[in-house]
């Protein structure tokens, strides 16, 4: 009787747990990354990703005050910044808020497209369509992100100096749902430019035959959000090694790095083991 309770008792806590707990504790990640041969000096990086702004701020206002201190040089959001449409007002207001010294920089998620309704993710975890009939109105999220201040990169690439290095960033749109135009995405890729691409989904690199990308930044698989010892996460949503679900990587040359993200959705959102993160880097020479 007793053990039954207790078991009752623990099912009802990793519930509790998994629902409201973790999914709203946010943590700041710090990454040094060393040997950045084409750096002359170190810069920093904050990135964002999956935040899946619905209407309601919710938990995230705190956390996002506390990134506003930052200010880094330089700030790359990768995608799945909205859940709906509802979102976009608290997204521009939020990230309205961070600073960075030589710009943000964003590129879409499938999310930016469409609103994901409870079944239409039954569907696409089943692997029964990436698309739905419930479509998000990414021009007015892409004209409010524009209006803050943030560059939104779209198959686009922009070029500046960062502290006397030459930079270039390259953008594509959702690998998941849209093209990805890579020859316009890394337009301006040299050998003379440390060369950063922003991808929402990693396996957009499975299409890439570019050479010369120094650092990739990415999202979409939120780390697997449930994760156990010895099993490790339970939906890797890539088809490169499971290893690729979260973290930093090598890949064929380019350095990677896939967030966790900061959100997951309305209706799978929740985490164990997998807390949801904003990473700040400090690349060096």
């Amino acid at each position: 009787m007793i053990w039954g309770l207790g078991i009752v008792v623990a099912f009802f806590a990793f519930v509790f747990w998994i629902f409201f707990i973790e999914p709203n504790w946010y943590r700041l990640k710090c990454v040094t990354v060393r040997g950045q041969k084409k750096l002359r000096k170190p810069i920093t990086v904050l990135h964002l990703s999956d935040i899946h702004f619905v209407k309601k701020e919710g938990s995230k206002r705190a956390f996002f005050q506390k990134l506003s201190m930052l200010n880094p040089d330089l700030i790359f959001i990768t995608g799945d910044v909205i859940d709906d449409d509802g979102g976009i007002e608290t997204a521009a207001r939020l990230l309205s808020g961070l600073r960075a010294r030589y710009g943000t920089f964003l590129v879409l998620g499938n999310h930016e497209y469409y609103n994901y309704e409870a079944m239409d993710n039954v569907r696409y975890h089943l692997g029964l369509g990436k698309t739905t009939l419930h479509r998000n109105n990414v021009s007015q999220f892409v004209s409010e992100m524009k209006r803050i201040g943030i560059r939104v990169l779209v198959n686009e690439s922009t070029r500046l100096e960062v502290h006397g290095n030459p930079v270039l960033i390259g953008g594509t749109d959702d690998p998941v749902t849209q093209q990805i135009d890579f020859e316009r995405a890394l337009h301006g890729l040299s050998p003379e430019t440390f060369n950063i691409l922003l991808i929402h989904h990693l396996d957009g690199l499975l299409k890439l035959s570019h050479r010369g990308v120094d650092f990739a930044f990415a999202g979409h698989t939120h780390g697997g959000q449930l994760r156990f010892p010895l099993i490790g996460p339970l939906v890797c949503e890539t088809k490169l090694p499971r290893r690729y679900v979260e973290g930093l990587h090598d890949y064929q040359g380019i350095k990677v790095f896939i967030s966790r993200g900061l959100g997951a959705g309305r209706t799978l959102f929740p985490r164990f083991a997998c807390r949801p993160e904003a990473i700040f880097f400090e690349l060096t020479p």
